[in-house]
């Protein structure tokens, strides 16, 4: 097929990339700048990252295909790699764009064929005449040799046999196919052993199982010349049915009508296609230049068929395809507007999915129900109880909780022996299993620190010191009177927040401080160095940290993180339980908060962390902070307030914590920005 410039065009897209990297807004947040009281923020256009390309397509078009696995990596700010400022396009994603979507749009509309082929060696049959060789069968008087084979359908099929034969007498050897008994030939073979042929003929058959053979019609024998004449059988093939395509489910998708009927279904296509890609109905304008793009195919050669691939791959290179596209009626007006339906969708979607929205979704958008808060409301149930919800798990708490770096961390095998890729897997989907109990259940979310249970295999089980679990599938098992407890006892957390080499209380009590209680310390001074290997066996980790935090400079962030990781330090860096450190030292995992407040452990400074209010608060802000694709600022501070009061007041429960986000104004609503508002691309 020709290739012909897809539709808006590359420049297109590259130029409004080039424009949509913005800035929440003055992060002072006062009336002064223009800014009403009750601010909902401003989300910039939000790119798809790699793992909503992937998502959207494979619930688009129902691919295995994952072609942004090849996209240039997407930065992370705010702790997430859905963060709209910094989704930044290049010239290369706009080039892979336009590769993934001939890719992904040949696959569907491809028309696999229903034929199969069948194949018999012909010395391993048996024939009303001659004889098997070692090579062939030797039909030496007039007969045949063939098989059974079954003919699924009406249809074409192939016939075909190699074949040659002993030469004799004024005619060469004649043979026929029989198929059912029905003759099909006469072909000459007036070729020998040094040079055989492949004859072949087509023809409509009839289903059922029929008898296929190659006939030798024509025998001939001189005894005076002692001339004898056979027909040598090598093998017999059968192909077919022909011209019959099969059943592509990606294809069905895309064409729900007769292309044959013309026009008015190749519209049909583009405005059912249009509406799913692009997450809300095409324009007439939009519409039209989509056809004039199956036109142009069709006027260079390509058929109706190659056009219609033309077009829909420019619906896949748009940019209403690779962004969230949010209009606001004045672009540089700061007073909130609410989102129309199809936008709120998007963002619902890309928030409980990481996917594009569903028919049912896009319905409720169209017929605007889902503009009603109880609705809404109804719309986050069905959803989180759909399959399609696991790309929440994976992408938010795969990043809130660090189990997404598993698969980049690297223990050293000399100091870990035990740990292989068999128990990192298992740690990994113990996290994600553990997680989701809280999205499916009324459990509170200070459960995540405190409960007494987990899920493990029997790997994970026997690595843990658990009783076995009687499968290698996951199951819920009980903490109870180990030394676990909530997530930062799982393996997975332990593994990453350490260094190959042994554990890092400083990673881990920042891990605690900046996901657990959003109170990130700041970066150290420039010059200031960490603790050198070789100084390990000297001492406990625990002793060199206190050298450590001597240096004042050291102490302001070391106080606040140290105490939180040495409450973590019976745990090794591969996340088993012990009592003493890789050097020999006893470990002690007790401590005391700036605060005040003293531990024994792990299992006491988990209590204390879910108690915390800072902790609630973290978790409504981290999930906002997913759900919008942007940092919180001051303005936020209200609608944080507040949903952390009711998320507290009604048992901290997962599912109503993401109702109060998807229903609260910042979700619902948005604004322009000042032309003169501050650009940023990463977090303040």
């Amino acid at each position: 097929m020709r290739r012909i410039a897809w539709f808006p065009g590359a420049l297109a897209l590259a130029a409004i990339a080039a424009g949509c990297v913005g800035q929440i807004g003055d992060p002072a947040g006062n009336a002064a700048n223009g800014l009403p009281e009750d601010d909902p923020g401003r989300v910039t256009m939000h790119r798809l990252n790699k793992v909503e390309y992937n998502n959207t397509v494979r619930d688009l078009l129902g691919t295995k295909l994952t072609p942004a696995d090849d996209f240039p990596a997407d930065d992370i700010s705010y702790g997430f790699d859905n963060i709209s400022d910094v989704l930044t396009t290049s010239p290369l994603h706009v080039e892979l764009y336009e590769r993934s979507a001939e890719l992904l749009i040949d696959e569907a509309m491809s028309l696999p064929t229903t034929a199969t082929t069948t194949q018999t060696e012909a010395e391993t049959l048996s024939g009303s005449a001659g004889a098997a060789t070692a090579e062939a069968w030797n039909l030496y008087s007039s007969g045949e040799v063939g098989s059974a084979v079954p003919f699924p359908t009406k249809g074409e099929y192939k016939i075909s046999a190699r074949v040659w034969g002993d030469q004799a007498g004024p005619d060469p050897a004649r043979a026929n196919f029989l198929v059912g008994g029905v003759p099909f030939g006469p072909f000459d073979v007036a070729v020998t052993e040094a040079n055989p042929i492949v004859i072949e003929t087509t023809a409509v058959i009839e289903p059922g199982n029929k008898q296929v053979a190659v006939e030798f019609i024509n025998d001939y024998y001189d005894e005076v010349a002692m001339a004898d004449r056979n027909l040598y059988v090598d093998w017999i093939k059968v192909e077919g049915p022909l011209n019959q395509p099969g059943k592509n489910e990606q294809r069905d998708r895309i064409v729900i009508c007769d292309l044959a009927t013309g026009e008015a279904c190749v519209k049909q296509i583009l405005t059912e296609f249009g509406r799913r890609a692009w997450r809300r109905p095409l324009t007439d304008a939009e519409l039209s230049g989509l056809m004039k793009l199956v036109a142009l195919g069709e006027q260079q050669g390509d058929g109706v068929e190659g056009g219609l691939k033309v077009a829909l791959r420019a619906i896949l290179t748009a940019p209403y395809f690779v962004f969230r596209v949010e209009k606001d009626p004045d672009p540089q007006s700061l007073m909130p507007h609410p989102l129309d339906a199809f936008e709120l969708a998007s963002r619902l979607s890309y928030f409980l999915w990481s996917s594009t929205p569903d028919d049912a979704l896009l319905d409720a958008a169209e017929d605007g129900s889902l503009l009603d808060v109880g609705e809404l409301k109804k719309q986050v149930d069905r959803m989180l109880d759909d399959p399609r919800s696991e790309g929440f798990v994976e992408s938010f708490a795969g990043q809130w909780l660090y189990t997404r770096a598993l698969d980049d961390h690297e223990p050293d095998y000399v100091v870990y022996p035990t740990y292989n890729e068999a128990i990192a897997a298992a740690m990994k989907k113990e996290t994600k299993l553990f997680f989701r109990e809280f999205l499916h259940s009324d459990r509170g979310m200070d459960e995540l620190l405190t409960a007494d249970f987990t899920f493990a295999n029997d790997t994970l089980a026997a690595y843990y010191g658990l009783p076995p679990v009687g499968s290698e599938e996951h199951q819920m098992v009980s903490f109870k009177d180990e030394p676990r407890k909530g997530v930062l006892t799982q393996g997975s957390l332990l593994t990453v927040t350490s260094h190959p080499t042994r554990t890092s209380p400083v990673k881990r009590g920042k891990w605690v401080l900046t996901q657990l209680l959003c109170s990130k310390p700041a970066d150290p001074p420039p010059g200031v160095e960490g603790l050198m290997p070789e100084a390990m066996p000297s001492g406990t980790l625990r002793d060199l940290l206190e050298q450590h935090r001597a240096n004042p400079v050291c102490a302001s962030c070391h106080d606040v993180m140290d105490p939180l990781g040495f409450g973590l330090e019976s745990y090794d860096g591969v996340g088993l339980f012990r009592m003493e450190d890789t050097g020999g030292f006893p470990i002690d995992s007790s401590g005391e908060l700036p605060t005040g407040e003293k531990f024994g452990g792990a299992l006491e400074m988990a209590d204390i962390i879910a108690a915390d209010p800072r902790y609630s608060s973290c978790v409504t802000r981290q999930l906002f902070t997913f759900a919008l694709g942007r940092g919180t600022d001051p303005r936020d501070q209200e609608y944080l307030d507040y949903m952390t009061q009711e998320f507290t007041a009604q048992g901290s429960k997962l599912r109503d914590l993401i109702k109060l986000v998807v229903t609260s104004e910042p979700f619902r609503l948005r604004r322009g920005e000042a032309s003169n508002a501050r650009v940023s691309g990463s977090e303040p």
